[in-house]
């Protein structure tokens, strides 16, 4: 069962190296599907983080910038865009996200420990549920056309993160279903178990889980940057 370490206050100091996980976080991760590294990013590089987050919000939200890799929705109703996702966060002017998924990136070894051998990044985005408006994400499996352990996304939490706000929930051990497996029957055979994390925690899931995250109902603004690790041979279907 994941082990929720107790939150901690944000320090200014430098995160310890980032590739020192212990052996129970190796085995949540491999029978769960999904582990918690605790406090990982703080400090100068958390705040870089969160700057770079704001301008690409406002970029969309006042300056009315569009592109293909700003993902939005238009409520019913309404004739107000909701911007929920930014893809291809590495090419958006963001060199602190662009050196976390550079190949040199400081989660990289990390990501090596978890997958026990050389990683590369194949994807790279930022999550937005924006307050009272974020709609809920169904139940999904990101990939199974891999086998279990062998992809993971890697999500940077820059924001508290609760049921309120729509926090990550899953179905532990769901990643070990058979690939024909809809993520909505596993969500019904259950258990559900929901994620609260603080900002600068890391959550870790294999692709193959079943999750989801409800609407944002809250005040509060939701985001994560969210990286997809591979072993560095595997070509993706």
């Amino acid at each position: 069962m994941t082990r929720h370490v107790p939150r901690r206050t944000e320090s200014a100091e430098a995160p310890a190296p980032r590739h020192q996980i212990g052996d129970g976080f190796l085995q949540d991760f491999r029978a769960d599907g999904y582990a918690v590294l605790p406090q990982k990013i703080a400090g100068d590089s958390l705040g870089a983080l969160r700057t770079e987050a704001d301008a690409l919000i406002r970029r969309f939200t006042q300056d009315g910038y569009r592109s293909d890799d700003y993902w939005h929705f238009t409520p019913a109703g309404t004739d107000s865009p909701v911007l929920y996702r930014i893809h291809n966060l590495e090419n958006q002017g963001t060199p602190a996200a662009t050196r976390i998924y550079a190949d040199d990136g400081p989660l990289h070894p990390t990501a090596a420990t978890i997958l026990g051998g050389p990683v590369r990044a194949t994807a790279c985005a930022m999550i937005v549920k924006l307050p009272g408006v974020a709609a809920p994400v169904p139940w999904h499996r990101d990939r199974t056309n891999v086998p279990p352990h062998t992809v993971f996304n890697l999500s940077i939490f820059l924001d508290d993160s609760d049921v309120g706000n729509g926090c990550l929930e899953f179905v532990p051990g769901s990643h070990l279903a058979s690939d024909a497996e809809e993520a909505d029957a596993l969500q019904a055979q259950g258990p559900v178990r929901t994620l609260p994390l603080s900002a600068g925690d890391i959550a870790v899931h294999d692709v193959r889980i079943a999750h989801a995250s409800r609407r944002n109902t809250s005040p509060r603004i939701r985001r994560s940057i969210v990286i997809e690790f591979a072993p560095a041979e595997l070509e993706l279907p």
